[in-house]
């Protein structure tokens, strides 16, 4: 894929409060090229880096600080639907739950013709996407699996966090705590300092996305009386889940099936921090791996043609009067 390839159709869809931004062709289509091939195009010295002007369709000020973009491209293989590749105004997720769901709602309002279960390319592993009699979108998730359970770190304004490192399309320290949820402002402070103590004692995930572990997840006990528990998912932008976050819950769901604190097919309600719900359950894949199915409801709220004027100071999704 070239770098310079034009921005096409848009349509936006928020998951249980999490927006998504999906990116089509210019004609309303999938991009053309495969996800392998978008991947190495936009990869160098062995890193994806998203392009700027990419970057800036999920960044201030064409859309909130918590959107995900995705864009759908050609499927490699006859048996897939499509490719797809997901990021936030930071960088490129490995999967992204809420996304998967407003992907599913946003192809079927755009014509798409949907088979019964259909398979979807992500970076990270093939994803399994249906939607329901009652309009919710269904997901099995990449396989689940914990890392490490009760690993410590010392946070700079003094004390200690204790989580399990999980992995759910990306890499999770999950810190389980008995109080209720305080506010947005200070769970995002709290979240950020676990994840500085991270970043500053070097710890690392598995071998999936490079270990990189770059979300923290904060269980809580549930607000609503048909949820199971609560979560507050801080973001690689800094920003928060308002979702109850797909990669976040099929990550507890492998913590909560290594602990057997949920049996196979038990069926796991997640309200999120603004107090929407994802239903959930898992199946045994292996000894170690768990396969996570996740459901929610997406709503379309716009869509459109996606503009990058070169005179805008804005354009890369920061103000540069000089660029």
């Amino acid at each position: 894929m070239q770098k310079n390839l034009p921005i096409g159709r848009f349509i936006d869809s928020h998951t249980e409060g999490e927006p998504t931004r999906v990116l089509l062709a210019p004609d309303g289509g999938f991009f053309p090229e495969t996800l392998a091939e978008v991947i190495a195009g936009w990869t160098r010295e062995n890193r994806l880096e998203i392009p700027s002007h990419y970057l800036a369709l999920c960044a201030n000020p064409r859309a909130a600080d918590a959107m995900v973009c995705a864009l759908v491209c050609r499927p490699s293989r006859a048996d897939a639907l499509c490719g797809v590749l997901f990021w936030n105004a930071n960088a490129p997720l490995g999967m992204c739950g809420h996304a998967t769901v407003g992907l599913g709602r946003t192809l079927r309002h755009s014509g798409v013709v949907m088979p019964p279960r259909a398979i979807i390319e992500t970076r990270v592993g093939d994803v399994t996407g249906e939607t329901l009699a009652d309009g919710r979108v269904s997901f099995a998730n990449v396989p689940a699996r914990v890392h490490a359970c009760d690993v410590q770190v010392v946070l700079e304004q003094g004390g200690c966090a204790r989580g399990d490192i999980a992995w759910g399309g990306n890499w999770f320290y999950i810190v389980r705590l008995a109080r209720p949820m305080g506010a947005h402002a200070d769970e995002l402070a709290y979240a950020g300092s676990i994840l500085r103590a991270i970043e500053r004692e070097g710890l690392r995930g598995g071998s999936e996305n490079g270990g990189q572990i770059d979300h923290v997840e904060l269980v809580f006990p549930p607000s609503r009386a048909d949820a199971d528990a609560r979560n507050f998912v801080l973001c690689p932008n800094g920003t928060f889940d308002r979702s109850p976050c797909g990669t976040g819950s099929s990550a507890l769901l492998a913590s909560l099936a290594a602990r057997g604190e949920l049996a196979p097919g038990a069926r796991w309600r997640q309200e999120s921090a603004i107090g929407s719900i994802f239903e959930a359950r898992y199946a045994r894949l292996d000894a170690d791996s768990i396969t996570p199915t996740i459901t929610g409801r997406a709503f379309i709220v716009a869509e459109g043609t996606l503009v990058l004027d070169p005179n805008d100071p804005s354009r890369t999704g920061c103000w540069r009067e000089n660029s």
